[in-house]
């Protein structure tokens, strides 16, 4: 607990080649830790590495000449929007589990476009969270230098010269997902093929064991037994809300047997926390 009132200020950001738009902000918000979200170091061309490491590499160099500042690098997959988004979400978790008073801002200018939306998309559910911007004031080649690198055989295409076929980003609201339906959603994600779907019973023996059922039985005692309510209680707080959201689906062949959607897929990917 922080007694003081001063708040530690905590700067996230992703670095593909902007080294300037990450550094700066650092030193104008007296950032005491930097997360540098960067290119996967592994599992790609060693060419691909050295070139964006060396751009890491003098982030690095030019942020740790402050000694008061220190620098957590998180490698990821900085072109996938929901690998972003669950990466942001777990830096955010982790700095107030550190520290109650901290300010945590998020640097919109820097990384990739998948970053950047999901930079948004985040502080837009978490109003604690500060975004923003950093405008180029001078670049580091003139235009027709630039032109000339963004050309191929006289032609300006850009950087990328050759893409693969578009893919559909499942997005979500502006508001964070109730943990709970999520921490539900998890374990039904557990289930393997079509004959070994979960009954309700066992949702709710699952839901225990990982100390997320949060069902209180009721004192007046009535007909119906208290493994009838349990399942009413799943049905009527998890199990409805999740299909009107659409993260789940009654399967076509069987009743009270769910699967998950493709949004309920991508919001586990992003939101949940590991129950199952």
């Amino acid at each position: 607990m922080n007694h003081s009132g001063k708040k530690e200020s905590v700067i996230i950001c992703c670095l593909t080649t902007e080294v300037v738009k990450v550094v700066e902000p650092v030193k104008f918000y007296g950032a005491t830790r930097v997360h540098i979200i960067s290119y996967p170091n592994s599992g790609v061309p060693e060419s691909e590495i050295r070139f964006y490491n060396s751009f890491l590499t003098e982030a690095r160099k030019r942020i740790e000449q402050d000694p008061n500042v220190k620098i957590m690098v998180d490698y990821a997959n900085v072109l996938d929007y929901h690998d972003m988004a669950r990466e942001i979400i777990n830096i955010v978790a982790a700095e107030k589990e550190q520290n109650d008073a901290v300010s945590i801002y998020l640097n919109i200018s820097s990384g990739t476009p998948e970053y950047i939306a999901a930079a948004m998309l985040v502080s837009m559910q978490d109003p604690e969270l500060i975004a923003f911007s950093v405008r180029s004031r001078a670049r580091s080649m003139d235009y027709d230098e630039a032109l000339s690198a963004y050309s191929v055989d006289g032609k300006p295409v850009g950087w990328t010269s050759e893409v693969n076929e578009p893919m559909m980003v499942t997005t979500f609201g502006s508001e964070m997902p109730d943990d709970r339906l999520v921490a539900c959603l998890e374990i039904l994600r557990t289930q393997g093929s079509d004959s070994q779907f979960m009954n309700f019973n066992e949702i709710i023996e699952k839901m225990k064991d990982v100390g997320i059922w949060d069902y209180v039985p009721e004192n007046n005692r009535t007909r119906t037994d208290d493994a009838q309510k349990e399942r009413m209680f799943l049905k009527r707080n998890y199990i409805t809300p999740m299909l009107d959201k659409g993260w789940i689906a009654e399967n076509s062949r069987k009743r009270n047997k769910f699967i998950l959607t493709e949004k309920g897929e991508a919001i586990v990917s992003v939101y949940g926390k590991e129950y199952a």
